[in-house]
């Protein structure tokens, strides 16, 4: 009887080898199409009609440009771009039942091919890079400083007419532009040299993010090491946007994934600094240091180690922002936001700046909504930051932070751009699938759809809506199904936990 059972035991675990080894065989043949495929796709759709090299002689292109004597151009990339997300869905989802060398290397190499076509791009989604590189220039080849100096006082400099930004300086951090004057300084005069300088700059954060993601989860959550990785490797909205047209969220991404892992590893000054230097390039990571400093001080167990944490890390983060903007300090002006909260668009705050300027007028209505938006974002990133304390844990302070981010994007950002869904992205790739992770993949996919290709270039320049409703418009149609998502997940969530209600 004894050799019976254990006859029956080898022949199931035979059957469950075979199966798993015909599921994994099937995923990587799923991984291998679809990367093949995506591949096609970038090349023919992407970048052969819009390449730099023939498109490079003309300054701030984009899809309106392309769309003036053929608005078929929107529908084409419409299609293109759906087509391509897709085939990412599959491929993530084929990532999660495949395993080894061979589904490895053609996530590696997929992710490889696609980055390196995305380069010769040209950068239609926004003039951002070339103001990078004029904000560059400004420090680099003239001495300036671009968060005091603009563009237009060296409008005879080359990339002046590309730099869409020309009368204002550099809205970013210091690290940011330190960055941005090596690149210069490095690369010369060239249009398409610079531009690919910044774009391989993109591509190098992207594959440090994707390295950390994947040591993370290897340590953390090996189970879901392949699909992490190949939900921001191969991700359309972050190649995109980092690749395609050289944005530099991507950074941000890699400081923010850096302090999960100084998390995980209970480092907490290296990830507060973390945070801190993601600042120093974009303010955004300020609203995840409650949460992080929270979970550091309940993760101490002595008030000795508690006090010194506070007194080291306050320190080294004060030291950190000495030497940042210590270069180009010219008084606490540098620290003035106010233009900042007079920019709206695609986005709920801006439809009710919209509704409330005529009534008001513009620096009052801008001035109640932009606070009101900070004050709503500060509080939700202090419950975040309460709420992950309570467990803490590497897991629960990436919840709170792709918690926070969406929150922000999808309710408080005033200034809604596209590429900012690089943000929460980034994170998703650490998270099981669920409802969070869907939201982050539908706001990045949707918001690129929407805003740059199709409404866009739609209600501000092919058939302009009237200016008092235009953004009335604007921010349902680029925010509106994630909005939808949004509230049945909550609806949802909501009969689950209090009504008792489950699928």
């Amino acid at each position: 009887m004894s050799s019976l059972r254990s006859s029956a035991q080898e022949l199931g675990n035979r059957f469950q080898d075979s199966k798993a080894s015909t599921q994994n065989s099937a995923a990587a043949i799923v991984l291998a199409g679809v990367a093949g495929i995506s591949f096609l796709i970038y090349l023919f759709a992407f970048v052969y009609p819009y390449n730099i090299f023939e498109l490079y002689p003309h300054p701030r292109l984009a899809v309106y440009r392309f769309a003036q004597d053929n608005q078929m151009v929107i529908w084409w990339l419409a299609t293109a771009f759906v087509i391509q997300s897709g085939l990412y869905w599959l491929g993530w989802r084929a990532a999660q039942h495949a395993s080894g060398k061979t589904a490895w290397s053609i996530v590696i190499g997929g992710a490889l091919a696609f980055s390196i076509v995305l380069l010769f791009i040209y950068p239609f989604d926004a003039a951002d890079i070339f103001d990078y590189i004029m904000h560059g220039r400004v420090a680099s080849i003239y001495g300036a400083n671009p968060l005091r100096d603009t563009a237009e006082q060296f409008s005879d400099d080359p990339f002046f007419p590309y730099a869409a930004w020309q009368s204002t300086p550099s809205f970013y951090g210091p690290a940011w532009v330190m960055v941005v004057t090596a690149v210069t300084w490095l690369v010369g005069d060239g249009i398409i040299a610079n531009v690919l300088a910044f774009k391989l700059v993109g591509g190098i954060f992207l594959a440090a993010s994707v390295t950390v993601v994947a040591v993370i989860l290897r340590c953390a959550a090996p189970d879901r090491l392949l699909a992490g990785v190949t939900l921001l490797a191969w991700n359309p909205v972050v190649l995109y946007v980092t690749l395609g047209n050289g944005h530099n969220d991507i950074v941000i991404v890699l400081c923010i994934l850096s302090a999960v892992l100084s998390i995980l590893h209970h480092r907490y000054t290296f990830a507060i600094l973390a945070l801190v230097l993601g600042t120093l390039f974009k303010f955004i990571p300020v609203l995840l240091l409650p949460a992080a400093g929270l979970i550091a001080l309940r993760s101490l167990s002595h008030t000795r180690a508690r006090l010194r944490f506070l007194v080291v890390t306050t320190l080294a983060a004060l030291l950190l922002l000495f030497l940042a903007y210590w270069p180009f300090w010219y008084g606490t002006e540098i620290f003035d936001m106010s233009q900042r909260t007079r920019l709206f668009t695609a986005s709920l705050p801006a439809m009710i700046y919209t509704w409330l300027r005529p009534t008001l007028g513009r620096e009052q209505a801008a001035l109640i909504v932009s606070q009101t938006a900070i004050s709503l974002t500060v509080l939700f990133a202090l419950w975040q930051g309460w709420r992950s304390s309570r467990a803490p844990s590497w897991l629960s302070f990436s919840y709170a932070t792709i918690n926070i981010l969406l929150f922000y994007l999808l309710l408080t950002c005033s200034w809604f751009q596209q590429w900012y869904a690089v943000w929460p992205l980034g994170i998703a790739a650490l998270l099981p699938p669920g409802p969070t992770v869907y939201l982050a993949m539908i706001l990045g996919g949707y918001a690129l759809l929407s805003k740059q290709i199709i409404f866009g270039p739609l209600i501000y320049r092919l058939h302009p809506f009237p200016g008092a409703w235009r953004e009335i418009w604007f921010g349902p149609t680029v925010l509106g199904l994630p909005w939808l998502y949004a509230f049945f997940s909550l609806i949802d969530k909501f009969l689950e936990n209090f009504v008792g209600v489950k699928e």
